[in-house]
């Protein structure tokens, strides 16, 4: 009995086992539970004399629920009515607001500071020490007679009892031991050792059992045991869900999460904001509800919603703008957008008015704090181009941001130097000019045209250069023909995409903001309005074009989606982003401005100035130029005409 690991013994003798080994006698193998085999300490008597552990027993002591009146359901407790399954028991246990996350939950109260803790709370705030058995700081489950601390995973170590594998051969604890009641055949360790599998009785896939068949029901396999198909007491429809839930009857994911929508949404006056109605017909229409539930409390995006709907923030740009810019806080702020709970707004010309005065603000000096915020404000904000439907542009408020990143580096590198703009000298401005000349001129020659910097000469203005170009025009003709033609090249988006580009030379940002109403259809013929004239596209490309949009975003962001925009973007009522755009060119093998280039130099080699600039949207200045770089002359054009 003491070293063969039976379970047939008095209690007694077994906490005298218990105690042998914690005190280092060897030769004596820990009794295994009668039912599992698995070494625990054993406090239960089962069958003619033999020990089980806690697990075991509270798995045997079953019986029908009193109150939800479920079968073979592990019992809690017994009162006058009859025995109490352990989910009723919880769920009469009065719920309060835990000490350290706010959520209200069953508590249990701490002997530390007598206040109360949640299951997961309580969890996190165990003392933890270093373990002498592994050396990592863990969670105290035992100790040592020396008084060292022993972790859960070392102590269950030390007291299973270890044999070799007859598997692998490897000495250590075992999963299951040769005549154990989970496998009579082999000692198998834990890496070897394969949970039985049976065909589930409703999905009929051979997997491992979760719920084992009784005289009414089949085995049930993890993935139908916890969504099955049931009919919701609630809306009276088939569905996936669970078959019991704290009210003790089964309800739907759909159902479950418009308890938790509402719960979450609903004001301290008990009803929903007028404004947050819309959000919230949108979270209930989500296609994976269960992925809600799962999710809710782990995702900012839908805490801070929470905060909102209770008052904790107001409902505001300002509000949002007040907080760091996250991508849940913009995730937050389209959605909420896109459900006309927030006015909309060009998000990009905000956020470049937000980094302008928060690098005003950074300036120490008066005075140049004023020159600061009128370059930023006047010269670089005022003067940024927008698109075809008035918005900035990311790539414009990226350009914007860093022209003015680049102004208050001049004044710090000024300041740091011990000078002024009134003082300045020439060897300042040269050594400040010696890398980045170009990005780095733009804000000198505005302090030149303002008054400052008197004395400073700048220099000569540098010829522009033929614009780099190192893709070959065939090459990147062929790559057009190979997206156009065959279908397995890419997706329908990327083939469009890419095609515009290499065939129209046109930038990311106005690719990702085209819209459906960019598309006109004439006597079988489509165009697209890439300027003021409309271009008529080639064929499979306009079958591309039109396919478009294919795609919808995830989530809340599916549901609340603009159909208008052709390349739509993860955010809620917004396109795809041009630096997502641009990157997923890049796996094509297509740089966007080579291809550009090269595009724009085939353009104008073969097509009048005036006739493409209309076409693709540029200015026929910008056209006229590239002409002459590609060595044609257009001249006689209109009397050829």
């Amino acid at each position: 009995m003491l070293t063969t690991g039976g379970s047939r013994m008095p209690k007694a003798v077994g906490e005298f086992l218990y105690a042998a080994i914690a005190a280092g006698v060897t030769g004596l193998v820990s009794p295994s539970c009668a039912l599992c085999s698995r070494p625990r300490t054993l406090f239960h008597t089962h069958g003619e004399g033999e020990r089980i552990c806690t697990s075991c027993y509270s798995r045997v002591r079953t019986a029908t629920c009193s109150r939800c009146g479920r079968e073979n359901q592990r019992i809690k407790t017994t009162d006058g009515h009859g025995p109490i399954c352990e989910r009723c028991h919880q769920h009469d246990r009065p719920q309060e607001v835990c000490a350290s996350c706010g959520r209200t939950r069953v508590l249990t109260r701490s002997r530390d500071d007598g206040l109360g803790y949640c299951r997961g709370c309580r969890a996190e705030r165990g003392r933890r020490e270093a373990c002498i058995g592994c050396g990592r700081s863990r969670r105290v489950n035992a100790r040592t007679a020396e008084g060292d601390a022993i972790c859960g995973t070392c102590y269950a170590r030390t007291r299973a009892a270890e044999d070799a594998c007859d598997e692998c051969g490897t000495i250590g604890p075992l999963a299951v031991r040769a005549g154990g009641r989970r496998d009579g055949s082999r000692n198998l360790c834990v890496r070897c050792y394969r949970h039985p599998t049976k065909p589930c009785g409703i999905c009929g896939r051979s997997r491992r059992v979760a719920l084992k068949a009784t005289d009414t029901t089949p085995d049930i396999c993890p993935t139908c045991y916890q969504a099955p198909m049931i009919d919701c007491s609630l809306c009276g429809q088939q569905a996936l869900g669970r078959r019991t839930t704290n009210h003790g009857r089964p309800r739907c994911f759909a159902c479950q999460a418009a308890q938790q929508i509402d719960a979450a949404l609903t004001g301290s006056d008990g009803t929903i904001r007028p404004e947050l109605k819309s959000v919230r017909d949108a979270l209930t229409e989500l296609k994976q509800p269960r992925s809600l539930l799962n999710n809710w409390h782990s995702l900012a995006s839908l805490r801070l919603l929470t905060d909102i709907a209770q008052g904790r923030i107001d409902l505001s740009h300002d509000a949002l703008d007040a907080r760091p810019q996250v991508f849940s806080v913009t995730y937050l702020r389209a959605m909420l957008v896109a459900a006309g709970a927030l006015p909309p707004r060009d998000e990009n010309a905000a956020r470049l008015h937000r980094y302008a005065t928060q690098a005003v603000a950074d300036i120490t000096d008066p005075e140049l704090r004023g020159v600061l915020s009128r370059y930023a404000r006047w010269h670089v904000a005022g003067r940024a181009k927008a698109d075809r439907h008035g918005r900035i542009t990311a790539h414009v408020a990226a350009r914007c941001r860093g022209d003015i990143h680049t102004a208050h580096a001049f004044l710090d590198y000024l300041t740091d130097s011990g000078h002024t703009l009134d003082d300045c000298p020439q060897a300042c401005v040269d050594a400040w000019l010696s890398s980045s000349r170009d990005a780095r001129l733009i804000f000198i020659r505005w302090l030149k045209r303002g008054g400052y910097l008197r004395h400073i000469r700048l220099p000569d203005p540098v010829v522009p250069k033929h614009p780099g170009h190192d893709i070959d025009p065939d090459e990147q003709f062929a790559l057009a023909r190979r997206l156009l033609h065959d279908p397995d090249a890419a997706s329908i988006e990327d083939r469009a995409a890419a095609c515009l580009i290499l065939l129209y030379a046109q930038p990311a940002a106005k690719i990702a903001a085209l819209t459906t109403s960019d598309i006109e259809t004439r006597d079988g013929d489509t165009y697209l309005a890439l300027g003021p004239e409309p271009l008529l596209l080639i064929p499979p490309l306009d079958a591309l074009v039109t396919a478009l949009p294919v795609a919808k975003p995830f989530g809340t962001a599916s549901t609340l989606a603009d159909g208008r925009w052709l390349f739509t973007g993860k955010n809620a009522g917004t396109h795809l982003h041009p630096t997502s755009l641009m990157a997923r060119m890049n796996r094509l093998g297509i740089t966007t401005r080579a291809s550009r280039n090269t595009a724009l130099l085939h353009l104008a080699s073969t097509t009048p100035p005036a006739v493409f600039a209309s076409l693709i949207g540029i200015s026929i200045g910008t056209a006229t130029r590239w002409a002459a770089l590609a060595g044609a002359s257009w001249n006689t054009y209109a009397t050829m005409r």
